[in-house]
């Protein structure tokens, strides 16, 4: 395979040379170029934002600082079009639904790697562990990108970039403590030459939490949490035609979680008071090297990506229970930049995934050969892309995409849509996973060989405007998603697909950049699912809306004020109220190498739940220090 994808390319790449593709560029019209954000994910290639069909959010490190959130999963709850629940304390496990997909349409990237669980049921990304320490931006893309990145990506792909390393040596250490007996450290630095930069990360968070299981339904312990962190990236020149790069990350974490209890008012399971424990351990690494050719008209990427999360459950009075996933990956991508208007990009990659968790073990392959023209004609741009994808359980796979924008010159005005097909491949539990006894409660069914794999089609169409000089913009965009051969689960059929799910709705920004010390963001999503029988699905709100302030009084103090919005929403057969969180952050730099901050979470101490049965933290405080050398 990887030679055939080799020919192709080449031949790909001599037709682009050739004097009739040549004419392209007597026709062209060259805008002049704007300094605008750049975006990765969207194509695999660095390209500007008003490029790009997708619906994009970009969250950069200093909105990160601004707003204090440790974790990635705090920043990503005022992104439009995603709901973030956490079922319980810190540490505890996290659902992403993405314009109202589930939990396991979501892809997590970390820098060019796949993180996500193999032994988890769905085989979706736990975010629970992931720190904001050392990111220097997150891209955030929203719709159907199984061609780009395969399996896991019906909802969109959340890609996660972490800081290079600087050729100054320079580096800091942060301290901070706070409600629920909470202490953090970090400690972070970067040096460097012409050739090499390195910059590495090492975090300890400690934190008594408050319990999972609802307190007001009579529980009182309190589940603690213990995680430590560590990130390491190299970036290396040997050459003018050589980059090579490796990164490596590493997290050990202990949560206190909770279990569950039958409940007959309920006739169901409801979270309960335990001593149970779960240890995990995070292990993410890639190596790749990308070749400059023809001047960079031609680059070639060859990379290996490695993923093992190990979890280990010590339960109170059950047996204990250890899972194991792994993935292993190879993948080679050719980007041929041709002239202004055509970038093609040719890619293959393979990939083994196995399961282990004592009782069985399994292994899935799949490979995959994509190709994708992006087209650029004065204020026309289009994005085209095919896949295929082999998998050795369910046979093969074949997803499309367009993506193409228009900007008034005259206006600033964007009008940007997309569309495309995606899928998601059973997972190894879902196929194989090992009937359950568990003696007076009964013998369930688990894996089935015979699932398909779940197959969308996802649409979107948006409007983006620009006034005041570009000092407001103003963003709205429908989508709607169609998801055939959706996989259930009951206890008597196990694992079985079903006729699907749609989703549906607007998402809609406002930016306001008044001055240098003031700026203002405001977000609201409508989202509409519906299930085979007609019925909306769990935990994923009506209304979703926030609001994001930074002010700037002075050179060294800034102040960020964000308010998140969610409506009522449906969760194992109860309603959960609406609730609405104001987080208050500021900082404050003593002198150059001093700074002060501290933060206010759910300032109202409003009550409330983002799962069903599960706790939520009261108004909280933290403040530190970070010193910087």
């Amino acid at each position: 395979m990887k030679k055939r994808v080799m020919k192709l390319s080449i031949l790909i790449f001599a037709f682009y040379l050739s004097p009739m593709n040549a004419l392209a560029d007597d026709i062209s019209t060259k805008a002049t170029t704007v300094l605008e954000e750049v975006v990765v994910s969207a194509t695999r290639t660095p390209t500007r934002v008003s490029q790009l069909g997708s619906s994009v959010t970009i969250i950069t490190s200093e909105e990160i600082e601004a707003k204090q959130q440790p974790h990635v999963i705090d920043v990503l709850r005022s992104v439009p079009g995603v709901d973030v629940v956490q079922a319980g304390s810190l540490g505890a496990s996290v659902s992403i639904y993405i314009r109202g997909t589930t939990r396991g349409h979501t892809l997590v990237l970390i820098d060019g790697v796949e993180f996500r669980d193999v032994s988890n049921t769905d085989a979706s990304a736990e975010l629970a562990n992931l720190t904001t320490d050392n990111i220097e931006r997150i891209e955030v893309v929203r719709g159907p990108q199984s061609v780009l990145y395969g399996s896991d990506a019906i909802g969109g792909v959340i890609n996660i970039i972490t800081q290079k390393g600087n050729k100054k040596p320079t580096g800091y250490v942060l301290g901070e403590a706070g409600s629920y007996s909470t202490k953090r450290g970090v400690a972070g630095g970067s040096f460097g030459n012409d050739y090499v930069t390195t910059s590495i990360t090492v975090s300890g968070t400690e934190t008594d939490g408050f319990s999972s299981a609802r307190e007001e339904a009579g529980n009182s312990e309190d589940d603690g949490y213990e995680n430590t962190s560590a990130y390491f990236k190299i970036n290396a020149t040997p050459s003018e035609i050589l980059d090579l790069n490796f990164n490596l990350r590493f997290a050990e974490s202990k949560y206190d979680l909770d279990g569950s209890s039958y409940d007959l008012t309920k006739g169901g399971f409801v979270p309960t008071d335990s001593l149970d424990t779960q240890d995990t351990d995070e292990t993410t690494s890639r190596l790749s090297g990308t070749f400059h050719f023809f001047e960079d008209r031609w680059q070639m990427t060859v990379g290996n990506s490695y993923t093992r999360i190990e979890r280990e459950y010590d339960y109170e009075t059950l047996s204990d229970y250890n899972y194991n996933g792994t993935i292993k990956k190879f993948d080679m991508q050719h980007t041929f930049s041709i002239n202004d208007q055509n970038t093609l990009v040719v890619g293959m990659e393979t990939e083994d995934e196995k399961y282990d968790d004592g009782a069985f073990e399994e292994k899935a392959t799949n490979n995959a050969v994509y190709l994708q023209e992006q087209l650029t004609i004065g204020n026309f741009a289009a994005a085209f892309g095919v896949r295929y994808d082999e998998h050795d359980a369910f046979g093969g796979e074949t997803t499309w995409r367009l993506a193409p924008t228009y900007t008034i010159s005259a206006t600033g005005t964007q009008i940007k849509s997309s569309v495309g097909t995606g899928f998601k491949a059973p997972t190894l539990y879902q196929l194989y996973g090992p009937d359950l006894d568990l003696g007076i409660w009964g013998y369930y069914v688990v894996g089935n060989e015979k699932l398909n794999p779940e197959t969308s089609i996802g649409f979107d169409i948006g409007i983006e405007q620009p006034l005041l000089d570009k000092k407001l913009v103003i963003a709205i965009s429908w989508f709607w998603n169609d998801i055939d051969d959706y996989i259930d689960y009951d206890l008597i059929d196990g694992y079985y697909n079903i006729d699907g799910i749609q989703t549906q709705g607007i998402e809609s920004t406002l930016s306001w950049y008044p001055c240098n010390y003031f700026d203002f963001q405001l977000g609201y999503t409508y989202t509409d699912t519906e299930d085979r029988d007609g019925a909306r699905l769990d935990r994923r709100p009506l209304h979703k809306g926030s609001v994001g302030m930074n002010f700037y009084p002075m050179d060294a103090l800034k102040i960020n004020l964000n308010a998140v919005y969610v409506g009522k929403r449906d969760d194992d057969g109860e309603e959960l109220d609406a609730y609405t969180l104001i987080n208050l952050a500021a900082s404050y730099q003593v002198c150059k190498n001093v700074k002060v901050f501290g933060r206010i979470q759910n300032l109202l101490d409003e009550e409330y739940e983002e799962a069903s049965g599960y706790g939520t933290a009261d108004l909280s405080a933290y403040a530190g220090v970070k010193l910087s050398f």
